[in-house]
């Protein structure tokens, strides 16, 4: 997984280095997809990952806020909202 995030095999939030599963910082289908072929991808670890999606919705919005960031530092602000059409920052 290449990621512009992160090249580091451990969870993004924990530091786990076990249970790593990838997590596509922008999801939804079409979103999925492009979040692939940018880079905005980080290792969570299980429990991490599953808390984000199920239990805590501030943490998901963090990701998406942190891919956003690393997105517009290599690119723009204007390339972002073209492809993502929506800000989270």
């Amino acid at each position: 997984m290449k990621s512009i995030i992160s090249n580091e095999e451990k969870c993004y939030i924990c530091g786990r280095r076990y249970g790593l599963e990838a997590h596509h910082c922008l999801h939804g289908s079409a979103n999925r997809k492009l979040a692939d072929k940018y880079g905005l991808v980080v290792y969570l670890c299980s429990r991490c990952h599953y808390t984000l999606h199920n239990q805590d919705k501030s943490l998901d919005r963090y990701m998406e806020q942190v891919a956003q960031k690393a997105f517009e530092q290599k690119y723009s602000h204007e390339d972002y909202m073209k492809l993502f059409r929506k800000n989270y920052l």
